[in-house]
């Protein structure tokens, strides 16, 4: 197993997964509060949002076309930048439609990245090795929610 993880395509896709899970989980944690506290949205208006923010699960299926067009683990370090983006412009556009966009936006990158991680261990790793990488992976990622749960602990106890 310690030739697994030197594999160059190992770190990319556990470097992938944390910045992921990371991204995501600040997401989660902060988007309540500045949806009520900024925004001033309602809770119709947040259950519009979070279900708008299942549609890309459901059409992940449409990576299989865009693969077509686009090798895949570029396409899974684009879907990490179109998270990053959706996360980033989050507070650019404080509005309801504002926060619809960029909820779908980074639903999109989210969504299509879990399903190229995926993808990519089942194809670069062998029947035996692809269930530990597969497991590694998201030890990595519950680690890396953990560690940024603590950050954003302090954060808050230093800003308030």
């Amino acid at each position: 197993m310690q030739k697994v993880r030197q594999d160059r395509m190992f770190l990319f896709l556990a470097v992938m997964s944390i910045v992921t899970t990371m991204g995501f989980q600040v997401w989660r944690t902060l988007f309540n509060n500045f949806a009520v506290d900024i925004v001033g949205l309602g809770g119709n208006h947040i259950g519009v949002i979070q279900s708008v923010r299942e549609i890309p699960g459901f059409l992940a299926l449409l990576v299989v076309f865009v693969t077509l067009v686009i090798k895949e683990h570029r396409l899974s370090a684009l879907s990490v930048a179109f998270l990053g983006l959706g996360i980033s412009f989050t507070g650019v556009f404080p509005s309801f439609t504002g926060l619809i966009f960029t909820t779908l936006l980074m639903s999109f990158g989210f969504h299509y990245f879990e399903t190229t991680n995926q993808s990519l261990t089942l194809q670069y790793f062998d029947t035996h090795t692809s269930p530990w990488v597969m497991g590694k992976l998201r030890s990595y990622s519950s680690a890396s929610a953990i560690v940024i749960g603590f950050v954003l602990l302090g954060a808050s106890s230093v800003i308030s």
